[in-house]
């Protein structure tokens, strides 16, 4: 389908309707269309195109973004305390084409820069056609976006948790310290969408609920966003891959992204940190006629600076720039903080 959406942006610039999109309806069976609006202007023909993709992040950031949307004539949801405000959506969709998936993410206030690969929440995100709930909020943000084949849609299949370090180095690396650090109050930023249940359908009207029956681990986290490979003075090779190694104390004990997080470990007082989001902390309601699964966004304290890991073979101190640790932030029962929402499907 990429191949397909950039030929057809060449061949017809101009007509936005050649490009798929999520079409707005006002009830489930996808027959009663709802005029949707952003930043006050209507959306023609009530559909959010779907035309820039998940891996389009340098010029696009991963998706087409709508916001301040509003949904005047939606039907309020109400049923539940946690349902006040929000109003139900549903979105009809064609066939994305084959190894292709269709993703509407909501905005977060935080960004999402630092520790996910997403440019939003995941909500919805489906491989069929058909008609697809979604509960949202007046002035939610909304993106869009798609991708194609495994690899790239590998980053949107958030039921899928990878926390094993990237480190290649072996057991020997070298002693690193903070050279630099930004602010040392930290900022709050979104971690990786998890998936906390597996994918349910929903045939128990007005609504079913999902209960955590597993724990899910969140843990210390090093960002960085550039490689980085020399050979010390000792004639040890290292290296350190961009992205985001998720730390676990239970097996993180060597290595270059280990050396880096003592160093912050040392400057922030803190030690690696490993906490679950249990069975007992919350229960999510899912529309009746639905395909779901549960959700949580862990919050983290963030600390940015830059890290200083010794000599290369020529004698230059080498220091790597921009390296964020970042520790998952506790709420006063002690349980991680963050968001728990519902994600859509076509099963």
């Amino acid at each position: 389908m990429a191949t397909h959406l950039r030929n057809l942006f060449l061949l017809c610039p101009v007509i936005a309707a050649a490009w798929p999109g999520f079409v707005a309806y006002k009830e489930r069976t996808c027959s009663d269309p709802l005029d949707i609006w952003s930043d006050g202007d209507l959306i023609d023909n009530s559909t959010l195109l779907i035309d820039r993709s998940i891996t389009d992040v340098d010029s696009h950031a991963g998706g087409r973004y709508y916001e301040n949307m509003t949904f005047p004539a939606a039907k309020a949801t109400g049923d539940m305390d946690t349902d006040a405000g929000t109003q139900f959506v549903y979105w009809k969709v064609e066939d994305p084409d084959p190894t292709c998936q269709f993703i509407m993410m909501k905005d977060t206030p935080r960004g999402w820069q630092m520790l996910n690969e997403m440019p939003g929440a995941e909500i919805l995100r489906v491989a069929q056609a058909g008609c697809y709930y979604t509960s949202l909020n007046p002035n939610d943000n909304l993106i869009t976006s798609y991708c194609c084949g495994r690899d790239d849609c590998a980053i949107a299949e958030v039921e899928i948790q990878s926390n094993s370090p990237k480190d290649t180095s072996g057991e020997i690396a070298p002693s690193c310290t903070i050279k630099r650090s930004y602010s040392a109050t930290p900022t709050i930023q979104d971690g990786k969408q998890i998936a906390i249940t597996r994918p349910q359908t929903c045939e128990a009207p007005p609504a079913c609920t999902h209960s955590i029956t597993q724990s899910s681990m969140v843990s210390t986290a090093l960002a960085h966003f550039q490689s980085y490979s020399w050979t010390t003075e000792e004639g040890v090779d290292v290296h350190f891959e961009s992205g985001v190694d998720f730390l676990l104390a239970s097996k993180m004990t060597t290595g270059i992204s280990f050396s880096i997080a003592q160093s912050w470990m040392d400057e922030t007082g803190t030690t690696l940190t490993e906490t679950n989001i249990t069975a007992a902390q919350e229960a999510g309601r899912q529309e009746a006629g639905s395909v779901a699964f549960y959700s949580f966004i862990p919050q983290y304290d963030c600390w940015t600076g830059d890290v200083s890991c010794g000599n290369d073979q020529d004698g230059n101190e080498k220091v790597l720039e921009g390296i964020s640790f970042c520790q998952p932030r506790l709420a006063t029962t002690g349980d991680p903080a963050g968001v728990f929402r519902m994600v859509y499907t076509s099963g």
